[in-house]
């Protein structure tokens, strides 16, 4: 595999980002979205992750985006202004290539300059989530909790499982 870059998004960024996130909405139980997201969605979404002063960033292979991960605001709370949750993503076709691990290596590593202390993962707890679960675990998350039937997607209750790494 050709060497994976990383950098930071920008709005000519999200239309591609949108495809890819809009394939497991549409298609996926990893996402409790419903809707697909426009590209002015997403291009909100970069603008406030990087309002947040949190890292939001993309991964090409041989200049193509691939996939992307961004922190964000865990709870709107002024006491867990250092606990951010994590957010990844990767082009189906990309899957399976080692593009995941590094990604979010490289976003926790982002994380960490830009003073989080603490990141979680809320994943569902679903078949086709447990790539994203595994994928977490590898790089040292915890499971640290788990909530049943909280949300309903394709006629289905779905749960999810939380997991925390420290990064302090």
């Amino acid at each position: 595999m050709t060497d994976v870059t990383f950098r930071a998004a920008t709005a000519s960024d999200a239309a591609a980002l949108s495809a890819i996130y809009n394939f497991y909405v549409e298609t996926s139980t990893v996402t409790f979205d419903l809707d697909s997201w426009s590209v002015d969605d997403m291009i909100h979404k970069i603008d406030s992750v990087e309002a947040l002063g949190m890292p939001f960033i993309v991964a090409e292979l041989d200049g193509d985006i691939v996939g992307y991960g961004y922190l964000s605001t865990w709870r709107e709370k002024c006491a867990y202004e250092t606990t951010m949750e994590n957010t990844l993503y990767l082009r189906e076709d990309s899957r399976g290539l080692g593009i995941g691990g590094r990604l979010l290596d490289e976003l926790l590593e982002r994380g960490q300059r830009a003073g989080v202390r603490e990141v979680i993962a809320v994943i569902a707890n679903t078949t086709d989530a447990t790539p994203s679960i595994s994928l977490h675990e590898r790089n040292g998350f915890v499971r640290v909790g788990e909530m049943r039937n909280v949300g309903n997607k394709f006629d289905r209750w779905l749960g999810i499982v939380m997991l925390q790494k420290s990064l302090a």
